[in-house]
């Protein structure tokens, strides 16, 4: 027996109005009433694709995620139709409110109206018009988010394009710090380097100074004297005066010359033959002096064992009397600083050159503090420095790196902490002298 309740609810759907009463009751045995409340999912995604539902109470919404399609009110009728997609089934219909629906299958809903060519007509006729606005909806709805996202990527274009111009203002502000921070440590090597000078000379125009003023006493007594033996003796010691300031005077001329000679400003291109043992001594001397008039009273073992028979290189000498320099002044500090804290620690540093394989190889080591396990491998990096603030600007090693690197050497660092440290400078023997 045919419900005459659910053949009213059925009357009610808009596109039923006009569908013979006949039609209605071969159709009412095959739907199936099924009940939803609130935020009850009716369909989830990928179901239910081949029936189609009759709302008889209530409100659902279509929806894809948490994007709302489309809201259906009591006597709509809807299928895959009315889910906006090549791909139907990927939307969700989810009740709003306490809903009453009917289900029926495609194919039965088919079968029964196929012979009803005006009713389908109807049916389909009416899905297309709702299935057109809610298309429109949804291009405006596109058309929308369109404009928010031009709109979006033209504000980050240009905060991108702000961001970018003040990184390139602070790369440049960096890089000018940068080339100032490497002139004071260049400064600073010349600093170092002009004390080991200034206390070299200061020897021999001791010995010119003392030697002149006791000549003019000479002089004085030779005028004074009339005995002719007495002014012969006189005037021996009076040669030997002189020939002590010549000697001490050429001495001073000499170290002058040799700095003048080592500081010069060569270029890669005007490299010229160097000793490397006679570049290493000289700056471990002047290392030693000038660490010594800022350090009074520190005094360190020195154990220097050199190939005499290595070969001349092309070099450019200020370089590499930096690198010396900058490594000889290293191991000095880290030995004095561990000296404080132990008066019976006898600082020890050693110096050794040698070949091996047709390269040059000086190693030069320490029995100091030694380095932190995970700073060995940031030594070497630029303003990267373990001395307190003020003591060093952590571009000694950085600076000694790139001479190295630009004559086609390496230079490499090894440690225990506590111990003291190791550093290995190796020269190619592409350089050596081919002569």
């Amino acid at each position: 027996m045919i419900d005459p309740k659910l053949i009213a609810i059925l009357r009610k759907v808009d596109l039923f109005s006009d569908i013979p009463e006949m039609a209605l009751e071969q159709l009412a045995p095959l739907v199936r009433k099924m009940e939803f409340h609130p935020n009850q999912k009716v369909i989830e995604k990928g179901e239910e694709g081949n029936s189609l539902f009759i709302i008889a109470k209530g409100r659902v919404r279509v929806h894809d995620k948490e994007e709302i399609i489309a809201r259906l009110d009591a006597g709509s009728f809807f299928g895959e139709i009315s889910f906006l997609d090549t791909a139907p089934r990927s939307m969700s219909v989810t009740a709003d409110e306490d809903s009453v629906l009917y289900k029926v299958s495609r194919d039965d809903f088919y079968t029964i109206f196929k012979n009803h060519a005006d009713i389908f007509g109807k049916i389909v006729s009416t899905l297309t018009g709702r299935l057109r606005a809610q298309n429109e909806k949804v291009i405006n709805n596109l058309r929308e988010r369109e404009a928010e996202l031009t709109k979006l990527v033209d504000e980050r274009t240009a905060d991108l394009a702000a961001r970018n111009d003040q990184l390139s203002k602070a790369m440049t502000e960096l890089k000018n710090a940068q080339d100032q921070l490497i002139q004071q440590e260049k400064l600073a090597s010349l600093g170092q380097l002009t004390a080991g000078i200034a206390h070299e000379i200061k020897n021999p125009l001791n010995f010119v100074t003392n030697f002149a003023k006791l000549s003019f006493e000479l002089i004085e007594e030779v005028i004074a004297s009339e005995d002719p033996e007495e002014r012969k003796e006189t005037g021996d010691f009076l040669r030997q005066n002189l020939n002590k300031i010549y000697e001490h005077g050429s001495r001073a001329d000499n170290i002058v010359k040799g700095m003048l000679e080592h500081t010069r400003a060569n270029s890669d291109g005007n490299r010229q033959l160097e000793d490397l043992n006679q570049l290493c001594e000289q700056f471990l001397k002047i290392a030693q002096e000038s660490f010594t008039l800022s350090n009074p009273g520190f005094q360190a073992q020195v154990d220097v064992q050199l190939d005499k028979s290595l070969p001349m290189i092309e070099a450019a000498s200020l370089d590499i009397s930096k690198v010396f320099l900058n490594l000889f002044t290293n191991a000095l500090y880290s030995m004095n600083e561990k000296k404080e804290g132990d008066q019976n620690y006898q600082p020890i540093l050693r110096v050794q050159s040698k070949q091996t394989d047709g390269k040059l190889i000086f190693t030069i080591s320490d029995n100091g503090l030694g380095i932190q396990p995970e700073n060995i491998s940031k030594v070497f990096n630029p303003f990267f420095t373990t001395k307190p603030t003020g003591k060093g600007t952590g571009l000694g090693l950085s600076i000694t790196h790139d001479i190295m690197k630009s004559h086609g050497g390496s230079i490499r660092c090894a440690s225990n902490l506590g111990s003291g440290a190791e550093f290995i400078l190796e020269f190619p023997n592409s350089l050596t002298s081919k002569g």
